[in-house]
């Protein structure tokens, strides 16, 4: 998860970790045509805390790494 940011794109972070795509649609974030948005964007364009996306992504990363 080293590099990614709260201003990281949801491509950019799609393209890093494909595995992340289930998480973020069950978000509601856009990872299609909103893709180019900033994770902080994205959340909040889905009525979501930006911190809590964040929180629930490294949960899963740091999930899938063992």
């Amino acid at each position: 998860m080293e590099g990614i940011t709260l201003r990281t794109t949801v491509n950019e972070i799609l393209e890093r970790f494909p595995e992340a795509v289930s998480l973020l649609s069950q978000l509601g974030l856009d990872t299609c045509c909103g893709g180019a948005e900033p994770l902080e964007e994205a959340a909040k364009a889905a009525g979501r805390d930006p911190r809590e996306v964040w929180e629930a992504l490294r949960s899963l990363l740091r999930e899938e790494a063992r």
